[in-house]
């Protein structure tokens, strides 16, 4: 794994609990022991990214070395809450990975479009939750390089 520092969590942007369960589960079958943020909606993970509300007393530059992306959310959307990482020069630079049960090629464009780095459908059974996992363990944290502008002071 290239991240200098492990413990800082992956955000995960999910809507739904049973989604992030099933997520959660995959992860420890596929042996992926990154730690996770679950944020429910956009409003929330931008409070995560800027250290608002609940979030004010966790560190300010700990940074999430990755974002999966949820784009079907109450009130902010993931395209929205793209748009606005994308536009912040702090967050720019955070791999963005929408995973959505959407395989519309409206949807799928627009993601690209607002800087998605990568674009998953979310797999129907456990066994493609797991591989899924997998292979993003493997090229996103074994293969890529992140971004980790935010560890050095």
């Amino acid at each position: 794994m290239q991240s200098k520092n492990k413990d800082i969590p992956v955000l995960v942007v999910e809507d739904s609990q049973e989604d992030f369960e099933v997520l959660e589960i995959a992860c420890a079958k596929a042996g992926f022991n990154m730690p996770m943020r679950r944020c429910k909606n956009g409003e929330e993970a931008l409070q995560y990214l800027y250290r608002e509300g609940a979030f004010e007393n966790h560190p300010k530059n700990e940074h999430p070395p990755f974002i999966l992306l949820d784009l079907n959310m109450p009130g902010m959307d993931g395209h929205t809450l793209m748009e606005t990482i994308k536009d912040d020069d702090d967050f720019k630079c955070i791999p963005v990975v929408v995973l959505s049960t959407s395989g519309s090629a409206n949807d799928v464009f627009r993601s690209y479009q607002n800087g998605a780095n990568s674009y998953i459908q979310k797999p129907d059974d456990m066994k493609g939750y797991v591989t899924m996992v997998e292979q993003i363990r493997t090229y996103w944290f074994e293969c890529n390089m992140l971004p980790m502008q935010w560890s050095v002071v």
